[in-house]
């Protein structure tokens, strides 16, 4: 057995999802410290030879880790430990090759490390994923203990929302695949000088719509649809008169002017009819695809006269 296989795959998830706690703090002084540093002369020096014989090659130096409380009871991580608790908090399930790749930068053998820590300490589990005729996926999420102790940290702005637990098996292949489409959305954001400000799940993009809709139900119909329409366009989605669309993640993000936007994208397959596609595409949706179903894809919107860019993952 692997030794990324952390957890029971068979363990039963916790279901609920639970929304932002009430976390004042700001991202830039919650957290107490973990920097790299702390030793000096020989014992810095052998905290970084550590590191290096831990990973069979030259790596960053062994970090500190800080202390945080919650419930009564002290947790122990690692800086780099409390990113890829982020990264699970916001896309809720998160493939773990992926989080190797993207929060780890491909080193491997550190993020093993690290999850087998946030195991021992009951803050992430981990399920496999039995895909047809596809290799099995092994993903992580949070614990309840651990978005409690994720959001003691301070590392995610309290307008960011965080998830735990695995919800709907049947999706799990297309939620994972959401987090590696938000860091091609990035990559491309910080091309044009933008930075990431948050991401919304399509969760709470319903959430909020449908709530929404419960406001305006007494409404008479002209007055409920401008407001639904208002609505539509505060939370950065389009309204076409009888449909509000909700893509499947948005990221909102502070341009290099200083502007606020939003990028609404979607993950189409081939689970996705024609119709879908098109309709997806004509809500001004940033569209991707896995590689081996862009083409289908592309052909849909061209047929249909709608030239747009499927971005692959």
């Amino acid at each position: 057995m692997s030794r990324w296989d952390i957890t029971d795959p068979d363990r039963v998830p916790t279901p609920e999802v639970s929304i932002t706690g009430k976390d004042s703090r700001k991202k830039d002084d919650a957290s107490p410290s973990v920097g790299r540093g702390g030793a000096t002369g020989d014992a810095s020096q052998e905290i970084e030879r550590a590191g290096r014989r831990a990973n069979g090659s030259a790596r960053r130096p062994i970090e500190r880790r800080s202390r945080h409380e919650n419930r009564g009871r002290t947790y122990s991580l690692r800086s780099s430990e409390i990113t890829a608790m982020a990264d699970m908090g916001r896309f809720r399930a998160v493939d773990v090759r992926d989080l190797a790749r993207f929060a780890y930068h491909s080193d491997e053998a550190r993020m093993i490390r690290d999850l087998e820590h946030l195991r021992r300490q009951g803050l992430l589990q981990e399920r496999t994923v039995l895909r047809a005729h596809k290799p099995a996926r092994k993903m992580v999420t949070l614990t309840r203990q651990g978005h409690e102790v994720l959001r003691s940290t301070g590392e995610l702005p309290e307008s960011q929302r965080a998830y735990h637990g695995f919800v709907k098996p049947k999706e799990l292949d297309h939620d994972a695949d959401l987090y590696r489409v938000y860091q091609k959305a990035v990559e491309e954001i910080e091309k044009r000088g933008g930075h990431p400000l948050r991401v919304r799940l399509d969760f709470e993009l319903k959430e909020s719509i449908n709530r929404a809709r419960e406001e305006a139900g007494r409404l008479p119909e002209n007055m409920r649809k401008r407001w639904l329409a208002a609505v539509a366009e505060e939370n950065g989605l389009r309204d076409d008169g009888t449909t509000i669309h909700l893509p499947d993640l948005q990221v909102e993000y502070e341009t290099s002017h200083g502007r606020i936007e939003r990028e609404n994208l979607e993950l189409l397959s081939r689970n996705y009819r024609e119709d879908g596609i098109r309709g997806k595409a004509a809500a001004g949706f940033t569209v991707y695809a896995r590689a081996s179903e862009t083409g289908r894809i592309r052909r849909a919107l061209q047929e249909s006269g709608l030239v747009r860019e499927v971005l692959s993952i």
